[in-house]
C-alpha cells in the first residue's frame, strides 16, 4: 500500500476546521497539521501576498480523489494548490498508523 502527503493551502481557518472535521469523521485522512505562512503568488498577472494556512494531511494514496472532492466542496479560492507528495518511512508501524484505520 503507498501513501501521501497532501498540501492544501487556506485563508480562512472556519474553512479549515470544516475540512478537517469531514476528512477526520470520514477516515479519509489519518491526521492533519496546519502551519501559518506568510504566502505570496501571481494570479491573473498579479502579485499578491496574505497569511494562510498550509494543511499537511497524511492519507492513502488510493483516497487521493475522494480527499479533493471534499476540499472542494469547502474552500473558497476559484483555484487552490492541492499538492500531492509520496509518504516514505523507515518506520513500518508510522506508515500503518498513517492508514487512518
Amino acid at each position: 500500500m503507498k501513501y501521501v502527503m497532501i498540501e492544501v493551502a487556506f485563508n480562512n481557518y472556519e474553512e479549515i476546521n470544516l475540512t478537517k472535521e469531514k476528512l477526520l469523521k470520514e477516515k479519509l485522512v489519518a491526521s492533519l497539521q496546519v502551519i501559518v505562512s506568510d504566502s505570496t503568488w501571481n494570479y491573473k498577472e498579479e502579485l499578491e501576498s496574505d497569511k494562510e494556512y498550509l494543511v499537511f494531511m497524511k492519507t492513502k494514496e488510493s483516497l487521493i480523489k475522494e480527499v479533493y472532492d471534499v476540499v472542494k466542496t469547502v474552500h473558497s479560492y476559484e483555484v487552490f494548490e492541492f499538492a500531492v507528495f509520496p509518504l516514505t518511512s523507515p518506520s513500518n508501524d508510522y506508515l500503518k498508523c498513517t492508514n487512518g484505520n
